[in-house]
Formats: C-alpha cells, sequence, structure tokens
C-alpha cells in the first residue's frame, strides 16, 4: 500500500511539473511582433538672419534609451549613425538630414535619444572661425527625451529641431559654448 501512495506521489508531482512546464511555454498572446523602421533626423528651426554664418556639430553617435515597460530588453542601443560635422545653418529652411536610423524588432518604449559629439564643433561669426566648447557632449552625450511607444510595422521618424541662435552662449574672449534647445517630434509615416 506504501508503495502505491509512494506510486500515486510521484505521478501526481511529476504531472504537476509537466503542467506547469507546459504553461511556461504556452504563447504570450499580448506580446506583439514585428519590425518598427526608426530614424533620426535634423533640421534647425534658427531663422536666415542667424548671429551665425556656420554652426558645425561632429555627430559621432546617435543611441536610443528603451524601457522595459514594453519589451524584455532595455537600456541604451547604438543607431546605425551617419557620422560627420554637420552645418546647422544648412538646415535652416525647415529642410532635415537623416543622421541615424534602424530597424528595432519588437515593439519598445524609447524614452531618450542620445547624441555623442566629437571634438570638431565650430561656430563661424563675421568670417571667423571659432571652437564650440561642448560640455560632457564628447562622453555622456547630448540626451533628449522623447517618451515613445513604437507599434510594429510602423516606421517613425523623430525631427530634432535644434534652435542654433539659442542654443550657443557666447561667454567672452572668443568663447563659445554650446547648451543645446532641441525639440523633438515623433512622426509617423
Amino acid at each position: 500500500m506504501r508503495t502505491k501512495s509512494v506510486i500515486l506521489k510521484s505521478a501526481i508531482v511529476v504531472f504537476s511539473a509537466f503542467v506547469f512546464l507546459l504553461a511556461g511555454c504556452k504563447k504570450d498572446d499580448n506580446k506583439v511582433e514585428g519590425t518598427t523602421n526608426f530614424s533620426v533626423s535634423m533640421k534647425s528651426s534658427t531663422e536666415s538672419r542667424s548671429n551665425y554664418e556656420a554652426v558645425n556639430i561632429d555627430i559621432q553617435e546617435v543611441s536610443i534609451h528603451t524601457s522595459a515597460d514594453s519589451s524584455e530588453s532595455s537600456g541604451w542601443f547604438n543607431l546605425d549613425t551617419n557620422t560627420g560635422i554637420y552645418d546647422l545653418m544648412d538646415f535652416a529652411a525647415g529642410n532635415d538630414t537623416i543622421i541615424a536610423l534602424d530597424s528595432i524588432m519588437q515593439v519598445q518604449t524609447v524614452s531618450q535619444i542620445r547624441l555623442v559629439l566629437g571634438e570638431n564643433n565650430t561656430v563661424v561669426e563675421n568670417g571667423e572661425t571659432y571652437d564650440l566648447d561642448t560640455p560632457s557632449a564628447q562622453t555622456s552625450g547630448l540626451k533628449i527625451q522623447i517618451h515613445a511607444e513604437l507599434q510594429p510595422n510602423v516606421n517613425y521618424k523623430v525631427v530634432l529641431d535644434f534652435d542654433a541662435d539659442q542654443s550657443i552662449i557666447k561667454t567672452g574672449n572668443n568663447k563659445y559654448k554650446l547648451q543645446p534647445v532641441i525639440n523633438a517630434t515623433l512622426v509617423e509615416y
């Protein structure tokens, strides 16, 4: 009798473990799969009568921060970046240029975009070129809040509207400092 009891208890344990494993392998019906195309472009709301002839920004890396709200992975992810020096005055007429893009394989909540700048940032004023100091932009980067939940099979573009006149502080002795004023707009297309 004792052997039947042990066998029955063992069978119940094995059956329970099997049901538990089966439940764990059940497909998550709430998980939405698909690819999202995500790009970041830049323009300048600076008017043509700006104080500056050129505002050159040396973009080295563009990344996004995803949160765990909608996915299993979170943290900073680098996008495919079109590195180079961009003159913001080239985009003052409402034109924009894509500086980064990528395909995201799952639905994610993107909270921030980070621009890491190189060392070749300059301002041209009255025909003279001056270095543009970019505190922490080469290390931690310029962070822009966006807070957007990306849906599958939708193309997104974040347009970074960079106000060059408001972003540059003239500190004296021909020293210029970048204190960025950037508005971000998420566009679905």
